[in-house]
């Protein structure tokens, strides 16, 4: 599951790690700007009473397939909150990948946006 991205940390010099951060480093930043976002204790319980009402409703056959569609729904959340993690480990160590040579913020070329 793992895969190594190599860094080099003397292609920024500014930059003060010797390693990149873990995953759960970077979760625990994040939880934390979220907490200073909006009311993240609230936000998780409020989900958690509409779970459990819709559960309620449900016959016990039912809760079962609620609970799969609930644990395809987070395992979908993990796996690209993991890929978005390995990209900004790329962008930091100037190794993205699929990028034109030289990026521009320049948009006159594309087209406007319909109203």
């Amino acid at each position: 599951m793992a895969r190594v991205i190599r860094f080099d940390p003397t292609q920024r010099p500014d930059m003060r790690w010797e390693r990149f951060p873990r995953f759960d480093e970077i979760g625990a930043q994040i939880d934390a700007q979220a907490s200073r976002l909006f009311d993240n204790a609230r936000s998780l319980e409020v989900k958690r009473e509409l779970y459990a009402k819709v559960e309620a409703r449900l016959g016990p056959d039912d809760r079962a397939l609620l609970r799969e569609l609930y644990q395809a729904i987070c395992s979908h959340q993990e796996h690209y909150e993991h890929a978005a993690y390995l990209v900004g480990l790329r962008a930091a160590s100037g190794q993205l990948e699929g990028l034109p040579p030289v990026l521009s913020d320049d948009r006159s070329d594309e087209d406007p946006q319909p109203a």
